[in-house]
């Protein structure tokens, strides 16, 4: 089965495993100087996989090709047998399951959240495969949460009390899959999650140069901020009277900080390329999973870096 034109999915092995794959859109052209138009390679965030980006890939498979796949261990992949899943070896895995499938480069990266992390792992593994990179809400720098923030939800749900369950853009069956995988993910991530930090600064120490690394390959930041979905789950809480003084106080210094430096935070991504910008997303798109509110603001990236129309 060729993975270069159609639309297909299916597993690939990688030898001890293997790895759901998804390729949606037109066939990739021959550009003037002799390479392949780039393609699109979706790194998910924690816990999630493909089915987060259904509406993404729909509107840029119409343009470009464009290809998603679930990490292992979350939704169609099978679990590694070493469950070693630093960033380091998810992005080693992607390398495999990209040759084994026979889709060379270059490709256009997009990461979302920890996404964004394993793109710049990527990028720092196999930078002669990279022609453009899109940051979405990707932290430079993680700031765990306080533990016992859920109990501001009560019996609600975060998709509920943040907009998604309302504002989303998907079919219902297609936004029921995402909550499935959800929850089928979890175990996963939680493994994931003892990662993320020594996986972060690995890539922040290798990427921290005084000039930008990539040269002037395309970078893109689309900062929508999490702590807009933060605020509205503390409002909540305290509006119903939820949880424990504790946990509302918890969670009020988290946004304190966080609302001060987020912004900061994401913008160092603009000094790894000397052809980079930086996209607010706001209204509606203005939620950590903008990808199924607004995909249109993915979308005029992707499109800008492909210098397509927008």
């Amino acid at each position: 089965m060729s993975w270069n034109c159609g639309d297909k999915s299916g597993l690939i092995s990688i030898g001890s495993h293997s790895l759901f794959l998804t390729a949606a859109g037109i066939n990739r052209k021959t550009l003037n100087n002799g390479s392949l138009q780039p393609a699109i390679l979706i790194e998910a965030g924690l816990g999630s996989s493909h089915k987060e980006w259904v509406a993404v890939i729909q509107r840029i498979a119409l343009r470009s090709r464009v290809y998603a796949y679930d990490r292992a261990g979350y939704g169609s992949s099978q679990p590694s047998p070493t469950l070693n899943y630093t960033a380091e070896t998810r992005v080693h895995e992607l390398f495999m399951m990209l040759q084994v499938a026979n889709i060379e480069p270059p490709f256009i990266l997009i990461g979302h959240s920890y996404g964004g992390v394993l793109v710049r792992e990527f990028f720092l593994q196999y930078p002669q495969m990279v022609a453009g990179i899109i940051l979405v809400d990707s932290p430079w720098a993680r700031r765990p949460l306080p533990t016992d923030w859920t109990i501001l939800l009560g019996t609600s749900t975060y998709s509920s009390v943040v907009g998604l369950d309302e504002n989303h853009v998907l079919s219902d069956e297609e936004y029921k899959a995402i909550r499935s995988d959800e929850e089928f993910n979890t175990p996963t991530a939680t493994i994931e999650e003892q990662y993320i930090e020594l996986s972060t600064q690995r890539v922040n120490k290798f990427l921290s140069k005084p000039f930008p690394i990539m040269g002037n390959i395309p970078l893109s930041v689309i900062f929508a901020g999490e702590s807009a979905d933060f605020r509205k789950v503390y409002n909540y809480g305290v509006k119903h009277g939820l949880g424990r003084e504790r946990a509302q106080r918890d969670l009020a210094g988290w946004l304190e900080e966080m609302e001060f430096v987020e912004e900061s935070d994401q913008r160092i991504h603009l000094t790894l390329s000397g052809n980079s910008r930086f996209n607010y997303a706001m209204g509606e798109a203005k939620t950590h999973n903008l990808q199924y509110v607004k995909p249109e603001l993915i979308c005029k990236e992707v499109f800008w870096m492909l210098g397509l129309d927008v």
